[in-house]
C-alpha cells in the first residue's frame, strides 16, 4: 500500500483551478465544477458504507469475499445478504 501524498493532491487542485479559469475565463464555472466534484465525492463516500456480506447457504456463517468454501461446514455454496 502506498502512502498518500497531500502535496500531490494540492498541486493537482491548484493546476485544475488555473486551467479551468484559463480555458473558461469565469470563476463561476470553476466554483460550479468543484461544487459538483464535492457532491460526487460525498455521494461515493456514502455508498461505500453499504457493503453486502457473503454468507454460507448451509450454515449461515459469514464468508470472506475471496473464500472458495465455508470454513465451518465445507460448503462451496454462498449467497449475498444485505
Amino acid at each position: 500500500m502506498t502512502k498518500t501524498k497531500p502535496w500531490l493532491a494540492v498541486t493537482a487542485a491548484v493546476l485544475a483551478v488555473l486551467m479551468l479559469y484559463y480555458f473558461t475565463g469565469s470563476w463561476v464555472i470553476v466554483v460550479l465544477f468543484f461544487a459538483a466534484l464535492g457532491v460526487f465525492v460525498a455521494y461515493q463516500k456514502t455508498r461505500t458504507g453499504k457493503t453486502s456480506s457473503r454468507v454460507c447457504i448451509r450454515c449461515g456463517a459469514k464468508l470472506n469475499p475471496n473464500a472458495r468454501q465455508c470454513d465451518s461446514c465445507g460448503s462451496a455454496s454462498w449467497t449475498v445478504r444485505e
